[in-house]
């Protein structure tokens, strides 16, 4: 007979494996979408509660008070780094579609929102080094730590105004060299990444927003592996009356599905 004492380690070492089993067996994997740029990523105003409901296959990771960096219900207005009530964006549309046609069996999907209103390269935002750049890495790689099984699908990128105003003469080095570094640091060099377009009437309005909508738009000559969501086509998405630089609820839900239909080119 062995032991009273060699049977009770013996217990706790099978207690253990098929704890260690068990945690394995249903660790959470995801399907990632990091959402950055600046507002028209999140303020289209005019929430409505059927078409942007959430959805249980999707979370997303939170920010605010006790939500910071927990997985959470993706709810309208995500928790990117500026959130207005009544407010909605892109990924949402995006999220949804892809988890009807690209999801995994035993995943979820996983927006990290990360987004600022009025952020710039001009003003220090999104250069490497820069606090909204490195949040965004940071959260990221939070992701892919807590979650190895998980991937990065996408990332979604609408960004431009903000620089326009500024007149940054600079922007398609700074936009270029933005990519090439995020690619780099989360280790990630072949990640789609889509980039959208500004509100046409909005950009149309002046030289400089004439100017970045079409370094938006070049992207893709420029560098591989990126993308164009052309707001004029199939037909132009309007600004919001209230706010022209904006696309309002429905504009971004549109995107949003341009998005999805860019990327869906992409598989």
């Amino acid at each position: 007979m062995k032991p009273k004492s060699l049977l009770f380690l013996g217990s706790l070492l099978m207690l253990s494996t098929a704890c260690t089993r068990k945690d394995e067996a249903f660790e959470e994997s995801y399907q990632i979408i990091l959402v950055m740029g600046q507002s028209n990523t999140h303020y289209g105003q005019g929430y409505d509660p059927i078409l942007d409901a959430p959805d249980d296959r999707i979370k997303q990771l939170g920010r605010f008070d006790r939500n910071d960096m927990k997985i959470i219900e993706a709810k309208e207005p995500l928790e990117h780094r500026t959130k207005l009530e009544n407010r909605v964006g892109i990924a949402l549309t995006f999220a949804k579609l892809f988890a009807n046609r690209f999801l995994e069996e035993d995943k979820k999907v996983l927006i990290v929102p990360a987004a600022v209103a009025g952020s710039s390269f001009a003003s220090g935002d999104w250069n490497r080094g820069d606090e909204y750049y490195d949040d965004a890495v940071e959260r990221l790689q939070w992701c892919m730590t807590q979650f190895p099984s998980s991937e990065l699908s996408t990332i979604l990128w609408h960004q431009g105004e903000s620089d326009a105003n500024e007149e940054n003469e600079n922007y398609q080095q700074n936009l270029d060299q933005f990519i090439r570094d995020f690619r780099e640091d989360i280790q990630e060099p072949d990640v789609p990444f889509i980039l959208g377009g500004m509100v046409p009437s909005w950009a149309n309005n002046s030289e400089e927003g004439i100017k970045i909508q079409e370094i938006i738009k070049n992207t893709p000559k420029r560098l591989e592996n990126t993308y164009y969501v052309d707001p004029t086509n199939p037909f132009t998405i309007q600004a919001d009356p209230e706010e022209p630089i904006h696309y309002d609820a429905k504009g971004v839900r549109e995107l949003g599905r341009r998005y999805f239909e860019v990327y869906s080119g992409i598989k």
